[in-house]
């Protein structure tokens, strides 16, 4: 081939190329126009399955202004859809048009939880529901009586005492990871501010907070917290005080902890929908107007902003788990600890 022939086949070649590099760029712009055109205008509705007043409402009407903002929606609609603990809710969402125009301000350990041991009313498969992403963040913290000698986690282990619950969940998993052989988790206690006052009137010696609803520390000081938290720094995690030999139940506590206050999709919904919403979440995550409103209403934020990758990545541990290990977990949080009657 002549040298001249030579250059005009480079030359037709780098066209070629720079012809589809073009194409591909367009191809990917009207693949993430076509989210936000279709968004335009529309009414999305943000789901909750817990009572008007619950935190999740609270949080979802709080981000629901500035993820319209975001998306360019007409509005953002907040659903309360109460019963069975959010699972009514879930059952809904699971069956709901997969068109991105519903989904779901969820407890994300709750999801899981009665989803892995398809607990009673669950009609859903937990590991078809799509995660979007996330933007509030709860860590739990153990309170004990401020008058008790306990100053530490380790000061608990081989003590008798009873930590009082609403329901339990987080709280067996404490003592698994710290090994609290002794702890009793007396349900019926319903709010934070009731367990509280049994912590000073002598009837319960500890009970768990969330950091983010929880402030009066007057007769209880916290002992241990799931996650490091800015306004907690001199208090240690399960990770950093657990025995030798806990490391499954320090990861399971943690995994469930991290995916709590989670945007959840129906299955189905397309690709550049989540992953539209999920950047409009990421983006309000960092708007300081949203931090300074929520900051006035005493929510917290994760370190970074936890999208759907971040969520594989918690949920990977909770959907390996064999049958067996499903059923020592329920075993663990519904029995082991709780007092028979």
């Amino acid at each position: 081939m002549s040298t001249r022939a030579t250059k005009i086949m480079v030359g037709f070649v780098a066209a070629a190329w720079m012809c589809i590099l073009l194409t591909a760029g367009s191809v990917t712009e009207a693949v993430a126009q076509s989210a936000a055109e279709f968004y335009k205008g529309k009414t999305v509705t943000i789901v909750v399955g817990f009572d008007p007043g619950s935190d999740f409402d609270v949080q979802a009407r709080t981000i629901a202004p500035f993820l319209n903002k975001a998306m360019g929606t007409k509005a953002i609609a907040v659903e309360d859809r109460p019963g069975a603990a959010g699972t009514i809710a879930r059952n809904d969402l699971f069956n709901a048009k997969a068109d991105g125009l519903t989904i779901m301000y969820d407890h994300g350990p709750r999801l899981v939880f009665n989803g892995l041991l398809m607990a009673a009313g669950v009609k859903y498969d937990w590991k078809k529901f799509i995660w979007i992403g996330k933007v509030f963040q709860e860590d739990a913290l153990i309170l004990v009586g401020r008058k008790l000698p306990w100053e530490k986690p380790q000061d608990l282990v081989g003590q008798k005492f009873i930590m009082g619950v609403s329901r339990p969940f987080y709280e067996p998993l404490f003592a698994e990871a710290l090994d609290w052989g002794g702890m009793r988790a007396v349900p019926g206690f319903q709010s934070i501010s009731e367990r509280a006052t049994a912590i000073a009137r002598g009837e319960i010696q500890a009970t768990l907070a969330n950091t983010a609803f929880f402030s009066d520390f007057s007769t209880v000081k916290p002992i241990v917290i799931t996650l490091s938290h800015r306004n907690y720094a001199k208090v240690p995690t399960v990770r950093e005080t657990a025995p030798a030999g806990r490391e499954k139940w320090v990861g399971t506590l943690e995994s469930f902890q991290k995916i709590q206050y989670s945007f959840v999709a129906p299955p189905g919904v397309p690709e550049d929908r989540i992953r539209f919403i999920e950047d409009c979440l990421r983006k309000i995550y960092g708007d300081p107007e949203f931090r300074k409103k929520a900051d006035s209403l005493g929510l917290d934020f994760p370190s970074e902003f936890m999208g759907s990758k971040e969520f594989k990545e918690s949920t990977s541990r909770l959907a390996t788990m064999t049958p067996e290990e499903i059923k020592n977990l329920k075993f663990v949080i519904e029995e082991k600890y709780v007092p028979k009657k």
